[in-house]
Order: C-alpha cells, then sequence, then structure tokens
C-alpha cells in the first residue's frame, strides 16, 4: 500500500516493531483500512531480518481498541458483511500465522473486534484499568470470526459468559480465567511488555516461529495431525546454529555444575 499509514503509527527500534493503532479519537474502532494497513505491517515486520518481536498497541490511553467502527459497517447488507468479516479474518490470521512472536499491549477497553484481535496475538499484557467484553449482542450482533479462540484461552463457559451477556471482565477476572499472560498498573505496562519482547527477542528465531506454527497447528487440527505435523517440523530447527549452540552451552553448564539434567 502506498504512502504512509492513516490509522496506524509504527515504530521500527530493532530488535522490536512496534504497531499502534491509532484512531483515538474513535477508541482505536477498526475500520477497513485500519486492517489492511495492519497487514501491511506485519508483512514488512516479518521480511525485516531484524526485526524478531512485534508488539500492538492502543494509542489514547483509553482503550486498546472498542471495536468494528461502526460507521464503516452500518449500512452493510448481507454479503458487505460476510465480506467485513472474511477481511477480519485475514487480518486476524495474519497476526495468528507471522513466524515472529506478537504482544499485544492492552490499556483500557478491549472490546468486540478489538478483543478478537488481542486474542489473536501470541502474548496478551494489560493494565489493571483494562476492560474485556463482546457487547456486540446488544446491538443483535453475534460473536464471530476470531472470537471462535475464545474458548480455547477460556473455555467454552468463559466463552458463553462472554458471547451471551456482553458484559464486561475487568483485568483481574480476565487475568484469572486464563485470558491474560500479565496485569500490571497503567505507568508499568510499557516496561513490562519491552521486558517480555526482550526476553522474546533473545530465543532462537527460527524456533520460535516453528514454535508458533506448530501452536497453530494445535489449534487448528486433531490431535494425531498436530503432533505429527510437530515431529516433521522439529527438523528446521535441529542442525540449525541457535539449535547446536543452545544446546551445546546447556551441556557445558551443566557438566562444570555436575548436573546431569539433560532436559
Amino acid at each position: 500500500m502506498a504512502g504512509a499509514p492513516e490509522t496506524i503509527a509504527i515504530a521500527v527500534e530493532p530488535p522490536l516493531a512496534r504497531i499502534t493503532l491509532a484512531r483515538p479519537e474513535v477508541l482505536n474502532a477498526i475500520d477497513g483500512r485500519m486492517l489492511v494497513e495492519i497487514r501491511a505491517a506485519l508483512a514488512a515486520a516479518a521480511a525485516d531480518p531484524a526485526i524478531r518481536v512485534i508488539a500492538v498497541a492502543g494509542a489514547g490511553g483509553r482503550a486498546f481498541s472498542a471495536g468494528i467502527d461502526v460507521a464503516y459497517v452500518k449500512d452493510l447488507e448481507g454479503f458487505g458483511a460476510r465480506e467485513v468479516g472474511r477481511e477480519l479474518h485475514r487480518t486476524f490470521l495474519a497476526l495468528r500465522t507471522t513466524e515472529k512472536p506478537i504482544v499485544a499491549a492492552i490499556d483500557g477497553l478491549c472490546l468486540g473486534a478489538g478483543l478478537e484481535l488481542a486474542v489473536s496475538c501470541d502474548f496478551m499484557i494489560a493494565s489493571d484499568r483494562s476492560r474485556f467484553g463482546l457487547p456486540n449482542i446488544d446491538r443483535g450482533i453475534p460473536a464471530i470470526v476470531e472470537a471462535a479462540i475464545l474458548p480455547l484461552a477460556v473455555g467454552i463457559q468463559g466463552a458463553r459468559e462472554l458471547a451471551y451477556t456482553g458484559e464486561f471482565w475487568d483485568a483481574a477476572k480476565a487475568e484469572r480465567r486464563g485470558l491474560l499472560h500479565a496485569v500490571v498498573a497503567a505507568d508499568e505496562l510499557a516496561r513490562e511488555v519491552d521486558d517480555r519482547c526482550e526476553r522474546l527477542a533473545a530465543k532462537s528465531a527460527t524456533g520460535l516461529a516453528t514454535q508458533k506454527e506448530i501452536v497453530h497447528k494445535w489449534m487448528t487440527t486433531d490431535l494425531e495431525t498436530a503432533i505429527d505435523f510437530s515431529i516433521n517440523t522439529v527438523v528446521l530447527s535441529f542442525g540449525s546454529r541457535d539449535q547446536r549452540e543452545g544446546m551445546g552451552s546447556f551441556l557445558a553448564r551443566h557438566e562444570e555444575g555436575g548436573d546431569d539434567e539433560r532436559r
């Protein structure tokens, strides 16, 4: 896509790429242009060998994203609504399948399609003032698209609660139900996210890319297919420089300490 993005901000700070949803005047509501620009940013980060981790945040301090922009969808009819659903899925699938780990930094509201975007990332870290929900049911619209991931994240009963009631979970409940990896004070969020990104960036890029692909198969195929895929895919890591150096370092460290553990 030509020209600078209009709905997101991109900061490239190797080994990290930051994507910020930048429509704070509408609580970072998602429209068609934002979906295209997110995909373009992900593709650029994936192609840049200096980038090891991607962080996604929302501007303004009031919302990660309040969901779909009503102005974007209010006049749609059946086939148009279906195309919007497909466009959302293209973007969320890109988040799930981009080979580099993605950390969502959530501060404020994370609702509807915004929650689907966040749960499509590999890690979700939130401020303690964040809230989560699927309020579209209050407008007569069921949860669709990557809301299908929620039963894997919070169990079928948690997903029913969110989808049927439209009620919000606070950050403490979201963490307790397994949706979040960490909850911190708002003024500590940036540091917590940076720390997580630094730890991920220190891992083997090949190992993480392979692991992310394996996890995707765990989520999307039957058990035996997923196991078989993981066994065959491990050849991408074995024999790599990262694997040889990592195992060599492990063995040397434990031989010096007299520890014969080999896990």
